[in-house]
């Protein structure tokens, strides 16, 4: 009896195993997302040679479409460059992979602050742009303006530019 049981176990198993194997279609898991799901505390870090380009964390992020993922009290950081952004919140969008960041927006390096009240991430350009006013905030300046693009190679400031250095305009 027991041989016949292990028998019959045996062959289901080889019989599942076969079935994945000769099976071509992909069986990652699908996950459904039902109204007010989310996650809290997330983080995510990216690497790219084992090395950490940027981290993200969000206190809680509510899936709000199939595309669309609203982070709340969110904060980056960009080792290499030394620079941490945070803000109130941000909507990201798995299909263009675009993050849109809002919310008393600041990234601070060693040098300097950037101060907006929105900040768009375009994920397929790798800029970072705003057409509303932004800050620059150094130890001895102040440079704003209304239109703003950040790349890995610098950033500029466009339309309606002041800056004051030392106190003097």
């Amino acid at each position: 009896m027991k041989r016949v049981w292990f028998a019959s176990v045996a062959v289901l198993l080889f019989g599942i195993i076969a079935f994945y194997v000769n099976h071509d279609r992909d069986f990652r898991a699908k996950i459904v997302l039902g109204d007010q799901s989310y996650m809290e505390d997330v983080r995510i870090v990216q690497r790219r040679d084992g090395v950490a380009k940027w981290t993200l964390n969000a206190k809680k992020a509510v899936f709000e479409t199939e595309n669309d993922i609203r982070l709340s009290d969110l904060g980056i950081t960009f080792p290499e460059k030394k620079l941490v952004l945070n803000s109130e919140g941000g909507l990201y969008n798995t299909e263009t992979r675009n993050l849109r960041i809002d919310g008393n927006v600041k990234a601070t390096t060693g040098t300097y602050d950037v101060i907006a009240s929105s900040l768009l991430w375009d994920g397929k350009t790798n800029e970072l742009i705003s057409d509303q006013k932004v800050q620059i905030v150094g130890k001895q300046f102040v440079v704003e303006g209304d239109d703003f693009t950040a790349t890995t190679a610098g950033a500029k400031l466009q339309k309606n530019v002041r800056a004051v250095f030392n106190g003097k305009k």
